[in-house]
């Protein structure tokens, strides 16, 4: 991911979205058409993503070697040497261990980091140019690390687990490498060395791609570090093209037809199958599909000194329902420990997500978002077949909830989806816009209250 601002910027910029989208006007409602083989991703509408690579073990965050100037040596040496994620995959999706966090939370699909910018592959990769600093070992979990001496393989492992709990199965794949001999780290980004190695680079990465596609049959492939991108011919500091992203698209599709690319196969362009915005909401829904990426802190990798400053879940469960509310998909972050344990602030946040979607799931899985176009000042709504969902975060006080209807439709019955309670409206008549529902004194809940309008 991205370079991380200060967690007082990016807690000011996360509010002035969410105030945006819960409050201003815009069209917000589904305004395009699903391809056959994403209708099981507008569906889902909320994944589990997992940055997990070396820089877990050091603590510091995904961006520890480029922001402290480490060394690739000392780096490779002091950090991705030691890693050795023995505990990893139980905690995350394990039935067996009652610690299925993924499923509890309620997500539907998982994309984790297969190589990140450090270059570490996370796989046994025959791919012979993808080395260490020497030049003679290769630079994957298995061949550099103690982990390797378990002969086991973490994204198997993962993929077998979730396919035994229902959850689809998807990788995260850097376009730069920090490590990789044909680079060299270039302010945050990378330069290459030359033409040729441009040439070869790209050859060896669509190599590494047709292993990852061939062994783990990923329903998604989530591409990032596409920075160094142009519309124009390539140089050495602007190396990858709208062309590049095009080709690179094109092959990855001839891997597995039905495979979800994302947009950061060279974004800018309206390339892959769906946007992703970063940390944000749009004001508007896109017009096609699209997904945002969240963290629960302000680190995507593990970083020690960030453990005390998560979001709350209630937090994170507004924005998901604010995302839902634009007919997006939200992709959670977790960022495990060096050994693979999930943190305290990872577990604690998805048990009260998993709390609230266990009563409320319905409400945002298979839904398009606002039928009505403006949003209301206090929440919002998303839409499945009959059944509009009142999204409500800020409980009226006089115990009366002015809602929108469908000008020309009747109203069957209202009710709190968490109880199956009724609430008794005003104004259920056709050619009305609006009623008043009458509602208790006390917040059913306090995180997001939904209320089912169901239509005749």
């Amino acid at each position: 991911m991205t370079m991380k601002k200060s967690k007082k910027v990016w807690s000011l910029l996360l509010v002035l979205s969410l105030v945006i989208g819960m409050a201003a006007g815009g069209v917000q409602s589904q305004a395009y058409s699903v391809p056959s083989n994403m209708k099981w991703w507008t569906k889902d509408r909320f994944g589990m993503f997992i940055h997990f690579g070396a820089y877990s073990y050091y603590g510091h965050g995904e961006w520890a070697m480029q922001i402290e100037g480490i060394s690739k040596q000392k780096y490779q040496q002091t950090v991705a040497a030691k890693f050795n994620p023995t505990k990893f995959i139980v905690e995350v999706v394990d039935d067996e261990m009652g610690d299925d966090y993924a499923k509890l939370a309620g997500m539907k699909y998982i994309v984790i980091t297969a190589k990140h910018h450090e270059g570490m592959a996370m796989w046994d990769t025959n791919v012979a140019s993808f080395k260490d600093y020497t030049g003679k070992t290769m630079f994957s979990l298995q061949q550099y690390t103690p982990f390797g001496k378990t002969g086991r393989d973490v994204l198997m492992e993962l993929k077998t687990a979730c396919d035994k709990a229902g959850i689809k199965f998807g990788l995260y794949y850097s376009i730069i490498d920090w490590n990789h001999s044909s680079q060299t780290i270039n302010g945050d980004f990378t330069k290459m060395k030359s033409m040729a190695a441009r040439t070869a680079y790209i050859r060896d990465m669509k190599a590494q791609l047709k292993e990852l596609v061939d062994r783990y049959d990923p329903a998604i492939m989530w591409f990032d570090g596409d920075w160094t991108y142009s519309r124009k011919a390539p140089t050495l500091a602007k190396w990858w093209t709208k062309a590049d992203g095009k080709d690179l698209y094109k092959y990855v599709k001839s891997l597995k037809s039905s495979i979800l690319v994302n947009e950061r196969v060279c974004r800018g362009f309206k390339l892959g199958d769906f946007e992703c915005p970063e940390r944000s909401i749009p004001e508007k829904a896109p017009s096609r599909p699209w997904e945002t990426c969240q963290s629960m802190n302000d680190a995507w990798g593990y970083k020690k000194d960030l453990e005390n400053s998560y979001r709350s879940y209630k937090y994170l469960i507004r924005e998901l329902v604010d995302v839902a509310s634009k007919s997006g998909n939200y992709l959670l972050n977790i960022g495990p420990k060096g050994d693979g344990t999930m943190t305290a602030g990872s577990k604690k946040a998805l048990r009260g997500i998993g709390n609230w979607m266990k009563k409320n799931g319905s409400s945002i899985y298979a839904t398009s978002g606002n039928p009505f176009g403006k949003v209301p000042s206090w929440g919002t709504y998303t839409k499945k077949g009959k059944n509009v969902y009142v999204h409500v975060t800020k409980w009226p006080k006089n115990k009366k909830l002015t809602v929108r209807k469908y000008k020309n439709k009747k109203l069957k019955k209202v009710y709190l989806l968490e109880s199956g309670k009724k609430i008794s409206c005003k104004g259920n008549k056709k050619g009305k816009t609006k009623v008043t529902l009458k509602v208790t004194k006390k917040v059913p809940n306090k995180k997001d209250t939904v209320i089912v309008m169901q239509y005749k």
